[in-house]
């Protein structure tokens, strides 16, 4: 399997340009994609990090924007957007022989870093040569580009939706080096830090570990 990733800034991009006005962090899978007359219409789902108040501003943004035809907001976003389906990067980027092995990455730069993979070389050296010419593209760089096995390219896992305490609790032990050997902090500075006490944070630490590892150990 041939293997692509690629850091770029385009201009007519949708979603960099608001998580670089609203400093966010966003994930951004590409779910599906059909053709009707002129178009290229794009399901996908996002999901932000950042402050509450920013990921608001920037899904009220995403609902101002024209090409955005429709969108859901739960616990994440869905968009169907509509784009010219003449759009050379368009056409590349949507290519049926193109397989998205990880979500998109907007960083809050206004960059995008991709990772593709495809059965042959060839639809991703086309990629590349349509990337670099196209007039919308500010910044373009090859990072990687190989053939390997598919087995050593992260595929994307679906984690069960954490309860919030228990999301904030595992995210900062794991920020602060808590799963680090060896260890970096404790529960007891974790949970001053969380301004809980430590049965608390640890009640949350051990739930949120245990809805996680089954997933993460399964055959």
């Amino acid at each position: 399997m041939w293997y692509l990733k690629f850091k770029l800034k385009h201009s007519d991009c949708i979603v960099s340009p608001l998580a670089e006005k609203y400093n966010l962090n966003i994930e951004f899978y590409p779910l599906g994609h059909y053709f009707k007359g002129d178009f290229i219409y794009t399901s996908s789902i996002h999901t932000a990090k950042g402050r509450e108040e920013n990921i608001k501003k920037y899904i009220r943004d995403l609902k101002k924007d024209k090409r955005i035809k429709r969108i859901e907001v739960s616990k994440v976003i869905f968009t169907l957007a509509k784009e010219p389906a003449s759009k050379k990067t368009y056409q590349i980027m949507y290519s049926p022989q193109l397989l998205y092995i990880t979500p998109g990455f907007n960083a809050s730069d206004g960059s995008e870093v991709w990772e593709i993979a495809c059965w042959d070389r060839k639809p991703l050296v086309e990629l590349i040569d349509v990337m670099e010419r196209a007039t919308t593209t500010t910044y373009f760089e090859v990072l990687k580009f190989e053939e390997k096995n598919i087995d050593d390219i992260y595929i994307l896992k679906l984690f069960p939706e954490l309860p919030k305490k228990q999301k904030e609790a595992i995210n900062l032990a794991y920020k602060l080096g808590y799963y680090q050997f060896p260890k970096k902090t404790d529960l007891n500075k974790l949970s001053k830090i969380a301004g809980i006490s430590k049965s608390t944070f640890q009640e949350n630490l051990k739930k949120a570990e245990a809805r996680l590892m089954p997933l993460l150990l399964r055959k």
